[in-house]
């Protein structure tokens, strides 16, 4: 995630907006928009995002070599993978640029490539199914991020996501709840989890036939 990715993975800037919009119709959007901020801002790529210092961190470029704009960072990646078949790290790297401007669609795809050559990466399998989340695809998400829990089920971000994707994305309360508890008891501290578990009960107190008790 992009580092320890966040989603260091993805903490919610604020996950408090959470309360009071489970299973509201205008919800959705806005989550998607928090998920990308909190993923953004851990992210290591962040950096070779930026229009002001983009060149400095793409390897192999002259010291101080006039910034590129998107369309040549993005081809810088694209031939950097092309020239190192084995290697992931280019097209990792691709698709959390690609993931930082919002294009998702095109970043899943890069993702994929990364994980075929390393598929024990459970932050870029978790930054992955953020995409998925991002496109509206929840049960996706869901897929992608049971599969990086069976690399390292304690991984904090990833179980924290499932948490959001559950919740937010297939309504089911119950499998969020649960989420919730395998991260409480290995991290009681994690960042917003309180909040977070307050949305949990507000969601089991709604009137929706979609809000599973536990």
């Amino acid at each position: 995630m992009k580092k320890e990715t966040l989603i260091t993975a993805i903490v919610f800037l604020g996950v408090g907006f959470l309360a009071g919009f489970v299973f509201s119709a205008r919800r959705s959007s806005s989550l998607r928009e928090q998920i990308t901020a909190a993923t953004a801002s851990q992210s290591s790529s962040t950096e070779a995002a930026n229009q002001d210092g983009a060149s400095d961190e793409l390897s192999g470029l002259p010291k101080g070599h006039p910034p590129l704009n998107d369309a040549e960072i993005v081809q810088f990646f694209k031939d950097a993978a092309a020239h190192n078949p084995s290697d992931p790290e280019p097209r990792l790297k691709l698709a959390n640029f690609l993931y930082d401007r919002r294009q998702f669609a095109e970043a899943i795809g890069w993702y994929q490539q990364a994980l075929q050559l390393d598929p024990r990466n459970v932050d870029a399998r978790t930054d992955m199914a953020t995409c998925y989340f991002n496109l509206g695809n929840a049960h996706e998400a869901l897929k992608e991020l049971q599969q990086a829990l069976q690399v390292d089920p304690r991984h904090e971000p990833t179980l924290f996501n499932l948490i959001v994707v559950n919740l937010e994305g297939t309504h089911d309360v119950a499998a969020a709840r649960k989420a919730w508890q395998r991260l409480e008891k290995i991290n009681p501290n994690y960042p917003n989890l309180d909040r977070l578990k307050q949305s949990l009960d507000e969601a089991n107190a709604a009137p929706s036939g979609n809000a599973t008790s536990p």
